[in-house]
């Protein structure tokens, strides 16, 4: 991975993934370009409505679900 990939990937993703979509890496801030990923392959996700790493469609919580419009509990981000 290039430096700053990783940077972009991430805004990317908040582009198009739930709003109610948690992580704790969501309170680390944004990465800088020259920041490395997360050293992890999978993070940790909850929905912000149920608490729960079931959303309330009763299917899994991550990324790629995450951003899918055409799930009927999925909120898009705030386009600024």
């Amino acid at each position: 991975m290039n430096d700053g990939d990783y940077a972009r990937d991430v805004r990317a993703q908040l582009r198009t993934r739930c709003l109610n979509l948690q992580t704790k890496e969501a309170f680390l801030g944004l990465p800088e370009a020259h920041e490395r990923p997360f050293p992890h392959d999978e993070g940790i996700f909850w929905c912000d409505r149920t608490s729960e790493c079931l959303g309330p469609d009763g299917e899994e919580v991550c990324v790629k679900a995450c951003a899918k419009p055409g799930r009927s509990c999925y909120e898009p981000p705030v386009q600024l």
